[in-house]
């Protein structure tokens, strides 16, 4: 049987993830939504106080504290929250400064 050419050469493969596994990451982003309010976290945040609050949440599981007595949730999903937070906010920095280059160079 002949297939179609797909050209994937060098895009994610999202099928190595485990989704399953990013079920806390969901669950702490719902309590988000509740304790402040639905991507409250897509308005800014400071990659060193996200730094701060992934340090926190590794250091108590470091411990052997698996759940985070404030929320509830597992400290392992605060951490996938603080990584997306601190990437996404790290990427919008550097796209916001590409942008502001353009702008000048014009």
């Amino acid at each position: 049987m002949e297939t179609s050419l797909r050209y994937n050469e060098g895009k994610p493969q999202w099928s190595l993830v485990d989704f399953k596994s990013l079920e806390p990451l969901v669950r702490v982003m719902e309590y988000g939504c509740i304790k402040y309010e639905k991507n409250n976290w897509k308005k800014g945040l400071d990659l060193t106080q996200i730094l701060e609050s992934m340090s926190r949440h590794l250091f108590a599981l470091m411990s052997g504290e698996i759940i985070d007595p404030e929320s509830g949730e597992k400290h392992i999903g605060h951490l996938y929250a603080n990584c997306m937070f601190w990437e996404y906010h790290y990427n919008k920095q550097l796209n916001e400064k590409e942008n502001s280059r353009k702008e000048e160079s014009k």
